[in-house]
């Protein structure tokens, strides 16, 4: 039996995020999000513990990306140097939205729920829109990273404190 080959296509995608997201959890977690239904109507991006559910909208205008280069050290300057990555006029437009564990048997009012965000075709989109690729490097990080958290500082402090304080009084009732 022959393996089928697989043709791969990497496509770049502008996505604007919106709803209660701290503004550092791309930065802590490297850009490494997972994706779900990329070529679909609605796609879902979970970027660490925040779910995105989004669609596709023709942007205003081009969107124009840009890469940052490495800076030149004989010259000081603060401004970065930026080099031309390519340019589009769609873009993924991301809602945050909250899921929950649907029970057995319990009605789909309940638990997770598929929106239907628009009413049709996706302007006139074909159905292959972006191919995603994870690299090696960063999918090691992922799977190793404990020291990677989506947590702010304020949380991350919380959090400590309240295992302290929870492990103390443990320790006391033992005592006792």
């Amino acid at each position: 039996m022959m393996e089928e080959e697989w043709e791969e296509e990497e496509q770049l995608v502008v996505a604007e995020f919106s709803g209660v997201i701290d503004s550092d959890v791309f930065c802590k977690r490297g850009g490494v999000c997972k994706i779900v239904g990329m070529s679909s109507e609605q796609p879902m991006v979970q970027v660490g513990r925040y779910v995105f559910a989004g669609e596709y909208e023709d942007a205003l205008g081009t969107c124009v990306v840009f890469e940052e280069q490495p800076k030149d050290r004989t010259k000081s300057s603060s401004s970065p140097v930026l080099k031309y990555k390519c340019h589009t006029m769609k873009k993924l437009m991301l809602q945050r939205t909250f899921l929950s564990e649907r029970k057995e048997g319990e009605a789909s009012s309940g638990g997770i729920e598929v929106l239907s965000l628009n009413d049709g075709e996706v302007c006139g989109r074909s159905s292959s829109v972006c191919h995603y690729t994870l690299d090696p490097k960063a999918l090691q990080r992922l799977n190793a990273g404990e020291d990677m958290s989506d947590q702010s500082d304020t949380e991350k402090t919380e959090t400590q404190q309240s295992t302290v304080n929870e492990e103390g009084v443990q320790g006391e009732n033992l005592a006792e």
